[in-house]
Protein backbone atom coordinates (compact mmCIF):
# COMPACT_ATOMS: atom_id res chain seq x y z
CA UNK A 1 0.00 0.00 0.00
CA UNK A 2 2.92 2.19 0.62
CA UNK A 3 3.97 1.78 -2.50
CA UNK A 4 1.04 2.65 -4.38
CA UNK A 5 0.82 5.64 -2.17
CA UNK A 6 4.27 6.82 -3.65
CA UNK A 7 3.49 6.16 -6.96
CA UNK A 8 0.26 8.38 -6.33
CA UNK A 9 2.50 10.93 -5.93
CA UNK A 10 4.53 13.37 -7.37
CA UNK A 11 6.06 10.97 -10.21
CA UNK A 12 1.79 9.95 -11.75
CA UNK A 13 1.04 13.71 -11.02
CA UNK A 14 4.58 14.82 -13.36
CA UNK A 15 3.76 12.19 -15.58
CA UNK A 16 -0.39 12.88 -15.89
CA UNK A 17 0.93 16.36 -16.45
CA UNK A 18 3.05 15.98 -19.46
CA UNK A 19 0.97 13.39 -21.19
CA UNK A 20 -2.25 15.48 -20.68
CA UNK A 21 0.23 18.93 -21.72
CA UNK A 22 1.31 16.78 -24.75
CA UNK A 23 -1.87 15.89 -25.68
CA UNK A 24 -3.50 19.48 -25.62
CA UNK A 25 -0.72 20.92 -27.72
CA UNK A 26 -1.08 18.25 -30.39
CA UNK A 27 -4.76 18.58 -30.31
CA UNK A 28 -5.36 21.98 -31.01
CA UNK A 29 -2.01 22.44 -33.29
CA UNK A 30 -2.54 19.57 -35.68
CA UNK A 31 -6.49 18.83 -35.19
CA UNK A 32 -8.47 22.05 -34.28
CA UNK A 33 -5.91 25.16 -36.13
CA UNK A 34 -5.29 23.17 -39.25
CA UNK A 35 -9.39 21.23 -39.35
CA UNK A 36 -10.97 23.65 -37.14
CA UNK A 37 -14.63 21.73 -36.67
CA UNK A 38 -17.08 21.36 -33.61
CA UNK A 39 -15.45 17.89 -32.59
CA UNK A 40 -12.15 19.27 -32.81
CA UNK A 41 -12.99 22.12 -30.64
CA UNK A 42 -14.30 19.65 -27.98
CA UNK A 43 -12.00 17.87 -28.25
CA UNK A 44 -9.35 20.83 -27.17
CA UNK A 45 -11.67 21.77 -24.70
CA UNK A 46 -11.66 18.29 -22.97
CA UNK A 47 -7.74 17.32 -23.10
CA UNK A 48 -7.13 20.95 -21.69
CA UNK A 49 -9.78 20.49 -19.53
CA UNK A 50 -7.37 17.64 -17.82
CA UNK A 51 -4.32 19.50 -18.98
CA UNK A 52 -5.17 22.39 -16.58
CA UNK A 53 -7.19 20.13 -13.85
CA UNK A 54 -3.81 17.76 -13.83
CA UNK A 55 -1.73 20.98 -13.10
CA UNK A 56 -4.10 21.93 -10.31
CA UNK A 57 -4.05 18.55 -8.44
CA UNK A 58 -0.06 18.54 -9.12
CA UNK A 59 0.16 22.12 -7.24
CA UNK A 60 -2.48 21.42 -4.64
CA UNK A 61 -0.29 18.34 -3.70
CA UNK A 62 3.11 20.53 -3.60
CA UNK A 63 1.77 22.88 -1.50
CA UNK A 64 -0.61 21.19 0.48
CA UNK A 65 -4.29 22.97 -0.81
CA UNK A 66 -6.27 20.22 -0.33
CA UNK A 67 -9.58 21.96 -1.39
CA UNK A 68 -7.43 22.90 -4.54
CA UNK A 69 -6.54 19.31 -5.18
CA UNK A 70 -9.82 17.91 -4.17
CA UNK A 71 -11.34 20.53 -6.78
CA UNK A 72 -9.05 19.53 -9.58
CA UNK A 73 -9.94 16.49 -8.88
CA UNK A 74 -13.58 16.65 -9.86
CA UNK A 75 -12.71 19.32 -12.90
CA UNK A 76 -10.73 16.47 -14.39
CA UNK A 77 -13.40 13.88 -14.57
CA UNK A 78 -15.44 16.41 -16.77
CA UNK A 79 -12.80 15.61 -19.77
CA UNK A 80 -14.38 12.61 -20.46
CA UNK A 81 -17.43 13.65 -21.13
CA UNK A 82 -16.42 16.49 -23.23
CA UNK A 83 -14.21 13.53 -25.01
CA UNK A 84 -17.69 11.54 -25.96
CA UNK A 85 -19.25 15.06 -27.32
CA UNK A 86 -16.10 15.82 -29.42
CA UNK A 87 -16.98 12.26 -31.16
CA UNK A 88 -20.75 12.55 -31.00
CA UNK A 89 -20.02 15.99 -33.55
CA UNK A 90 -17.64 13.69 -35.35
CA UNK A 91 -20.15 11.34 -36.00
CA UNK A 92 -22.86 13.36 -37.23
CA UNK A 93 -24.78 13.45 -33.61
CA UNK A 94 -25.71 15.72 -31.69
CA UNK A 95 -22.87 16.57 -29.64
CA UNK A 96 -24.12 17.58 -25.75
CA UNK A 97 -21.43 19.98 -25.35
CA UNK A 98 -22.75 21.72 -22.09
CA UNK A 99 -22.82 18.00 -20.26
CA UNK A 100 -19.04 17.97 -19.62
CA UNK A 101 -18.61 21.32 -18.45
CA UNK A 102 -21.46 20.94 -16.10
CA UNK A 103 -20.54 17.49 -14.62
CA UNK A 104 -17.26 18.55 -14.07
CA UNK A 105 -17.96 21.55 -12.02
CA UNK A 106 -20.11 19.60 -9.71
CA UNK A 107 -18.02 17.21 -9.47
CA UNK A 108 -15.26 19.69 -8.55
CA UNK A 109 -17.56 21.63 -5.95
CA UNK A 110 -18.96 18.45 -4.25
CA UNK A 111 -15.49 16.87 -3.57
CA UNK A 112 -13.90 20.18 -2.71
CA UNK A 113 -17.01 21.14 0.26
CA UNK A 114 -16.27 17.80 1.57
CA UNK A 115 -14.42 17.97 4.36
CA UNK A 116 -15.18 14.94 5.99
CA UNK A 117 -13.12 12.23 4.58
CA UNK A 118 -15.17 9.56 4.10
CA UNK A 119 -17.94 11.81 2.61
CA UNK A 120 -14.62 12.65 0.21
CA UNK A 121 -14.42 9.11 -0.79
CA UNK A 122 -17.85 8.03 -1.36
CA UNK A 123 -18.26 11.51 -3.63
CA UNK A 124 -14.91 10.81 -5.71
CA UNK A 125 -16.41 7.01 -6.33
CA UNK A 126 -19.60 8.44 -7.54
CA UNK A 127 -18.22 11.12 -9.38
CA UNK A 128 -15.80 8.46 -10.55
CA UNK A 129 -18.24 6.24 -11.85
CA UNK A 130 -20.31 9.00 -13.60
CA UNK A 131 -17.09 10.06 -15.75
CA UNK A 132 -16.92 6.02 -16.57
CA UNK A 133 -20.84 6.15 -18.01
CA UNK A 134 -19.54 9.15 -21.16
CA UNK A 135 -16.71 6.60 -21.73
CA UNK A 136 -19.28 4.05 -21.92
CA UNK A 137 -21.68 5.93 -23.78
CA UNK A 138 -18.69 6.32 -26.19
CA UNK A 139 -18.10 2.59 -26.86
CA UNK A 140 -21.73 2.17 -27.29
CA UNK A 141 -21.66 5.22 -30.12
CA UNK A 142 -18.81 3.75 -32.00
CA UNK A 143 -19.98 0.43 -31.96
CA UNK A 144 -23.97 1.38 -33.52
CA UNK A 145 -22.67 2.10 -36.71
CA UNK A 146 -20.22 -0.86 -38.41
CA UNK A 147 -18.47 1.79 -40.71
CA UNK A 148 -17.14 3.06 -37.10
CA UNK A 149 -16.05 0.10 -36.12
CA UNK A 150 -13.57 -0.39 -39.12
CA UNK A 151 -12.08 2.90 -37.77
CA UNK A 152 -8.66 1.75 -36.24
CA UNK A 153 -7.18 4.83 -35.07
CA UNK A 154 -10.54 4.62 -32.40
CA UNK A 155 -10.05 1.32 -32.13
CA UNK A 156 -7.72 1.99 -28.36
CA UNK A 157 -9.70 4.44 -27.26
CA UNK A 158 -13.12 2.04 -27.72
CA UNK A 159 -11.51 -0.92 -26.19
CA UNK A 160 -9.98 1.57 -22.87
CA UNK A 161 -13.36 3.25 -22.69
CA UNK A 162 -15.10 -0.09 -21.74
CA UNK A 163 -11.85 -0.73 -18.83
CA UNK A 164 -12.81 2.48 -17.73
CA UNK A 165 -16.34 1.77 -17.60
CA UNK A 166 -15.52 -1.50 -15.54
CA UNK A 167 -13.46 0.62 -13.39
CA UNK A 168 -16.14 2.93 -12.20
CA UNK A 169 -18.03 -0.31 -11.68
CA UNK A 170 -15.87 -1.40 -9.38
CA UNK A 171 -15.33 1.44 -7.45
CA UNK A 172 -19.05 2.04 -7.01
CA UNK A 173 -18.95 -1.98 -5.89
CA UNK A 174 -16.36 -1.97 -3.40
CA UNK A 175 -17.60 1.91 -1.62
CA UNK A 176 -21.09 -0.20 -1.56
CA UNK A 177 -19.87 -3.43 -0.28
CA UNK A 178 -17.11 -1.87 1.73
CA UNK A 179 -18.30 1.09 3.48
CA UNK A 180 -15.15 3.68 4.21
CA UNK A 181 -13.84 4.16 6.91
CA UNK A 182 -10.80 6.69 6.73
CA UNK A 183 -8.14 7.79 4.86
CA UNK A 184 -6.95 4.25 3.92
CA UNK A 185 -9.72 3.97 1.53
CA UNK A 186 -8.79 5.96 -0.82
CA UNK A 187 -5.26 4.54 -0.93
CA UNK A 188 -5.83 2.29 -3.56
CA UNK A 189 -8.54 4.22 -5.41
CA UNK A 190 -6.46 7.42 -6.44
CA UNK A 191 -3.80 5.76 -7.64
CA UNK A 192 -5.69 3.39 -9.97
CA UNK A 193 -8.13 6.21 -11.16
CA UNK A 194 -4.84 8.07 -12.01
CA UNK A 195 -3.38 5.86 -14.17
CA UNK A 196 -6.61 5.45 -15.54
CA UNK A 197 -7.25 8.59 -16.60
CA UNK A 198 -3.42 8.36 -17.94
CA UNK A 199 -4.05 5.80 -20.21
CA UNK A 200 -7.35 7.18 -21.39
CA UNK A 201 -6.36 10.66 -22.19
CA UNK A 202 -3.42 9.20 -24.33
CA UNK A 203 -5.57 6.47 -26.11
CA UNK A 204 -7.98 9.71 -26.83
CA UNK A 205 -4.88 11.79 -28.25
CA UNK A 206 -4.00 8.73 -30.64
CA UNK A 207 -7.60 8.51 -31.85
CA UNK A 208 -7.23 11.90 -32.27
CA UNK A 209 -4.46 12.39 -34.00
CA UNK A 210 -5.36 9.36 -36.27
CA UNK A 211 -8.53 11.21 -37.35
CA UNK A 212 -6.56 14.67 -37.77
CA UNK A 213 -4.53 13.33 -40.03
CA UNK A 214 -5.82 10.58 -41.91
CA UNK A 215 -7.12 12.94 -44.79
CA UNK A 216 -3.79 14.75 -45.52
CA UNK A 217 -2.20 13.62 -48.43
CA UNK A 218 0.60 11.89 -47.30
CA UNK A 219 -1.77 9.73 -45.03
CA UNK A 220 -4.60 8.91 -47.70
CA UNK A 221 -2.62 8.84 -51.11
CA UNK A 222 -1.91 5.53 -51.61
CA UNK A 223 -4.96 3.59 -50.09
CA UNK A 224 -6.87 6.12 -52.68
CA UNK A 225 -4.82 5.64 -55.17
CA UNK A 226 -4.78 1.88 -55.00
CA UNK A 227 -8.79 2.05 -54.47
CA UNK A 228 -9.18 3.87 -57.54
CA UNK A 229 -7.05 1.66 -59.46
CA UNK A 230 -8.77 -0.82 -59.13
CA UNK A 231 -11.68 0.80 -60.12
CA UNK A 232 -10.14 1.76 -63.39
CA UNK A 233 -9.41 -1.89 -63.95
CA UNK A 234 -12.96 -3.31 -63.12
CA UNK A 235 -14.69 -0.23 -65.15
CA UNK A 236 -12.61 -0.40 -68.21
CA UNK A 237 -12.71 -3.95 -68.49
CA UNK A 238 -16.68 -4.11 -68.34
CA UNK A 239 -16.69 -0.68 -71.08
CA UNK A 240 -14.59 -3.32 -73.12
CA UNK A 241 -17.51 -5.75 -73.03
CA UNK A 242 -20.20 -3.02 -73.32
CA UNK A 243 -18.47 -1.90 -76.64
CA UNK A 244 -18.93 -5.00 -78.07
CA UNK A 245 -23.20 -5.51 -77.40
CA UNK A 246 -23.05 -1.48 -78.08
CA UNK A 247 -24.94 -1.45 -74.32
CA UNK A 248 -26.01 1.77 -73.11
CA UNK A 249 -23.84 2.69 -70.82
CA UNK A 250 -22.77 6.15 -68.55
CA UNK A 251 -20.59 7.72 -66.17
CA UNK A 252 -21.89 10.54 -63.41
CA UNK A 253 -19.64 12.25 -61.34
CA UNK A 254 -21.17 14.03 -58.53
CA UNK A 255 -19.66 16.73 -56.02
CA UNK A 256 -20.80 19.34 -53.18
CA UNK A 257 -20.82 22.67 -54.18
CA UNK A 258 -19.19 25.28 -52.20
CA UNK A 259 -16.97 22.55 -50.53
CA UNK A 260 -14.55 25.55 -49.85
CA UNK A 261 -17.09 27.47 -48.00
CA UNK A 262 -18.23 24.37 -45.73
CA UNK A 263 -14.57 23.34 -45.05
CA UNK A 264 -14.77 26.85 -43.79
CA UNK A 265 -17.50 27.04 -41.71
CA UNK A 266 -17.94 23.70 -40.44
CA UNK A 267 -14.67 22.27 -41.04
CA UNK A 268 -12.69 19.56 -42.79
CA UNK A 269 -14.57 16.77 -40.24
CA UNK A 270 -18.64 18.18 -41.12
CA UNK A 271 -16.77 18.12 -44.76
CA UNK A 272 -15.97 14.47 -45.02
CA UNK A 273 -19.17 13.70 -43.17
CA UNK A 274 -21.36 15.02 -45.45
CA UNK A 275 -19.65 13.97 -48.24
CA UNK A 276 -19.76 10.40 -47.01
CA UNK A 277 -23.53 10.84 -47.14
CA UNK A 278 -23.80 12.11 -50.25
CA UNK A 279 -22.00 9.13 -51.60
CA UNK A 280 -23.98 6.42 -49.28
CA UNK A 281 -27.57 8.03 -50.47
CA UNK A 282 -26.14 7.74 -54.39
CA UNK A 283 -25.42 4.26 -53.42
CA UNK A 284 -28.85 3.61 -52.74
CA UNK A 285 -30.32 5.15 -55.54
CA UNK A 286 -28.21 4.28 -58.63
CA UNK A 287 -28.55 0.70 -60.05
CA UNK A 288 -26.66 -2.15 -57.88
CA UNK A 289 -24.73 -3.14 -60.42
CA UNK A 290 -23.04 0.10 -61.10
CA UNK A 291 -19.21 0.67 -60.19
CA UNK A 292 -17.95 3.19 -57.66
CA UNK A 293 -14.92 5.15 -57.38
CA UNK A 294 -13.45 8.22 -55.54
CA UNK A 295 -10.50 9.75 -57.36
CA UNK A 296 -7.52 10.95 -56.01
CA UNK A 297 -7.79 14.66 -54.44
CA UNK A 298 -10.61 15.52 -56.79
CA UNK A 299 -13.11 15.81 -54.42
CA UNK A 300 -15.85 13.96 -55.96
CA UNK A 301 -17.39 10.25 -56.62
CA UNK A 302 -18.04 8.36 -59.81
CA UNK A 303 -20.23 6.25 -61.34
CA UNK A 304 -20.19 3.59 -64.04
CA UNK A 305 -23.72 2.82 -64.57
CA UNK A 306 -25.25 0.23 -67.11
CA UNK A 307 -28.87 1.33 -67.60
CA UNK A 308 -30.60 3.89 -70.24
CA UNK A 309 -30.52 7.50 -70.02
CA UNK A 310 -34.00 7.51 -68.78
CA UNK A 311 -32.99 5.15 -66.15
CA UNK A 312 -29.66 7.61 -64.89
CA UNK A 313 -31.76 10.19 -65.41
CA UNK A 314 -34.28 9.54 -63.05
CA UNK A 315 -31.72 8.31 -60.66
CA UNK A 316 -29.69 12.19 -60.76
CA UNK A 317 -33.09 13.76 -60.33
CA UNK A 318 -33.57 11.63 -57.06
CA UNK A 319 -29.47 11.88 -55.35
CA UNK A 320 -30.21 15.88 -55.96
CA UNK A 321 -33.46 16.17 -54.44
CA UNK A 322 -32.00 14.49 -51.52
CA UNK A 323 -28.41 16.59 -50.55
CA UNK A 324 -30.59 18.91 -48.89
CA UNK A 325 -31.50 16.76 -46.30
CA UNK A 326 -28.24 15.34 -45.62
CA UNK A 327 -27.34 18.07 -43.19
CA UNK A 328 -29.61 16.24 -40.17
CA UNK A 329 -27.85 18.72 -37.47
CA UNK A 330 -28.45 21.38 -39.31
CA UNK A 331 -25.11 22.64 -38.19
CA UNK A 332 -24.41 24.39 -41.62
CA UNK A 333 -24.43 28.27 -42.68
CA UNK A 334 -25.70 26.97 -46.14
CA UNK A 335 -28.26 24.68 -47.79
CA UNK A 336 -25.82 21.90 -49.14
CA UNK A 337 -26.48 21.04 -52.54
CA UNK A 338 -24.45 18.80 -55.21
CA UNK A 339 -23.62 19.25 -59.23
CA UNK A 340 -23.50 16.33 -61.22
CA UNK A 341 -22.06 15.75 -64.77
CA UNK A 342 -23.16 13.22 -66.85
CA UNK A 343 -21.19 11.72 -69.78
CA UNK A 344 -23.03 9.00 -71.64
CA UNK A 345 -21.40 6.37 -73.74
CA UNK A 346 -23.69 7.05 -76.59
CA UNK A 347 -21.64 10.63 -77.69
CA UNK A 348 -18.32 9.82 -76.11
CA UNK A 349 -17.61 5.98 -76.87
CA UNK A 350 -16.09 3.57 -74.31
CA UNK A 351 -12.83 5.15 -73.25
CA UNK A 352 -13.29 5.29 -69.61
CA UNK A 353 -10.24 8.21 -69.27
CA UNK A 354 -12.33 10.31 -71.54
CA UNK A 355 -15.81 9.49 -69.66
CA UNK A 356 -14.57 10.45 -66.57
CA UNK A 357 -12.71 13.38 -67.57
CA UNK A 358 -15.35 14.96 -69.43
CA UNK A 359 -18.11 14.53 -66.71
CA UNK A 360 -16.14 15.94 -63.89
CA UNK A 361 -15.80 18.89 -66.45
CA UNK A 362 -19.39 18.87 -66.97
CA UNK A 363 -20.09 18.67 -63.01
CA UNK A 364 -17.80 22.15 -62.32
CA UNK A 365 -19.97 23.70 -65.49
CA UNK A 366 -23.26 22.63 -63.38
CA UNK A 367 -21.74 24.04 -60.30
CA UNK A 368 -20.31 27.26 -62.07
CA UNK A 369 -24.78 27.69 -63.21
CA UNK A 370 -25.25 27.69 -59.66
CA UNK A 371 -24.98 24.04 -58.79
CA UNK A 372 -27.93 21.67 -57.71
CA UNK A 373 -28.24 20.27 -61.12
CA UNK A 374 -27.19 17.98 -63.53
CA UNK A 375 -25.22 19.04 -66.91
CA UNK A 376 -24.86 16.06 -69.62
CA UNK A 377 -22.16 15.85 -71.55
CA UNK A 378 -22.95 17.08 -75.64
CA UNK A 379 -20.91 17.32 -78.59
CA UNK A 380 -20.99 21.41 -77.75
CA UNK A 381 -19.62 20.62 -74.64
CA UNK A 382 -16.93 18.29 -76.07
CA UNK A 383 -15.90 21.42 -78.27
CA UNK A 384 -16.43 24.13 -75.73
CA UNK A 385 -13.41 21.86 -73.81
CA UNK A 386 -11.45 21.31 -76.94
CA UNK A 387 -11.33 24.67 -77.63
CA UNK A 388 -10.43 25.83 -74.15
CA UNK A 389 -7.32 22.82 -73.83
CA UNK A 390 -6.12 24.67 -77.03
CA UNK A 391 -6.10 28.04 -75.40
CA UNK A 392 -4.23 26.77 -72.70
Amino acid sequence: MSYLSELAGANLGVAQAAITTLATMLTIGVAFLSKPSVATLYWSCGLALSMVATLGVVAGDLNDLESLRRACLGILLGAPALLWSGFRAFWGMRPFGWIGPVFGASAGVALATATDITVFVVAYRMAYFGASVFALLLFLDWLRVPARRQDRAVLPLAIVSVAFFAAGVASLGAGVLYPPSGGDDFALQRPVSSVGMLIYVACAMVAILGIAIRDTSFARTPATQSDWHRFEDVAADRLRRAQRTAESWSVVYIQLDDAADIRQTAGAATFAALSARLEREARAIFPADSEVGTPPAAGGTVFLVPRPDAVVRDCLRAVLQRVPQLDVDGRLAIRPTASAGWAPASVLGYDLDALVYTAREAAGLAAEKGGDRWEKVSAALVEGLLNRTELR
